[in-house]
């Protein structure tokens, strides 16, 4: 994951690609079928169509999914199914370059830094303004600290959430980097409102809007981080 505007590239330590369904990637549609062994197939007036099952770790809701295939075998439509088989995710394929090309150096950390342009950059600062609180909170908990830091490049504001189901938010400042430089990350990439975060079995950081997000918890599981995350909004909140 390259971040230019933090001139950070985030190396994942996972197999992140090929443990998990994507529904936009061909290789992920074409291994789910190949790995379920109770997938139903059916031929359609225009092609083919599989039902199989789907493997969304962040999600466990998610459990089947519809695999609509062209008579030539072209992928057309992905959708994806919740327990109630209710649609949750829709995918249509109107064109797709099965035979791309690509330069030597197109998918080259240089090349990509030296070619991306950000609309809006990440500006450092050293100070966080108003802390952003969470609109999600877990029933039976609430914010019982918050503390403020001087890192001496910026600030960081702790906030401990007792109760129930206790966890720990912390926000400061972005640091953009002199030099490029490579982090080796342990986790899992998710899609996070507008960017992308890293998830662990019991955490999830990510940085958006020149702030840095680190939320752990040894009782929320997955879902339920996901959930406090995305309830942290853009604008900042009082208490």
């Amino acid at each position: 994951m390259v971040t230019p505007s933090l001139n950070k590239s985030f190396k994942f330590q996972s197999d992140w690609p090929y443990s998990n369904s994507q529904i936009y990637l061909l290789e992920s549609l074409a291994r789910d079928i190949e790995d379920d062994s109770e997938r139903t197939f059916k031929e359609t007036d225009d092609g083919y169509t599989f039902m199989t099952s789907v493997n969304y770790p962040n999600n466990r809701n998610l459990v089947k999914q519809k695999i609509q295939l062209s008579k030539s075998l072209k992928v057309k439509k992905v959708q994806v199914y919740n327990s109630d088989s209710v649609i949750c995710m829709t995918m249509d394929f109107d064109d797709v370059d099965y035979s791309p090309t690509f330069k030597k150096d197109y998918f080259s950390l240089d090349t990509v830094m030296k070619t991306y342009v950000t609309d809006e950059q990440v500006e450092q600062t050293s100070a966080l303004g108003d802390s952003i609180y969470p609109l999600m909170v877990p029933s039976g908990t609430k914010l019982t600290n918050e503390e403020k830091i001087d890192k001496g490049d910026g600030e960081r504001i702790i906030m401990t959430f007792d109760g129930e189901k206790p966890f720990l938010l912390v926000e400061e400042t972005a640091n953009v980097e002199d030099e490029f430089t490579v982090i080796p990350t342990y986790g899992e990439p998710y899609q996070l409102m507008d960017t992308l975060g890293v998830m662990t079995n019991n955490s999830l950081n990510w940085t958006t809007n020149g702030i840095e997000y680190y939320l752990v918890s040894d009782v929320l599981n997955q879902e339920e981080l996901i959930e406090v995350a995305q309830s942290i909004g853009v604008v900042q909140t009082m208490k």
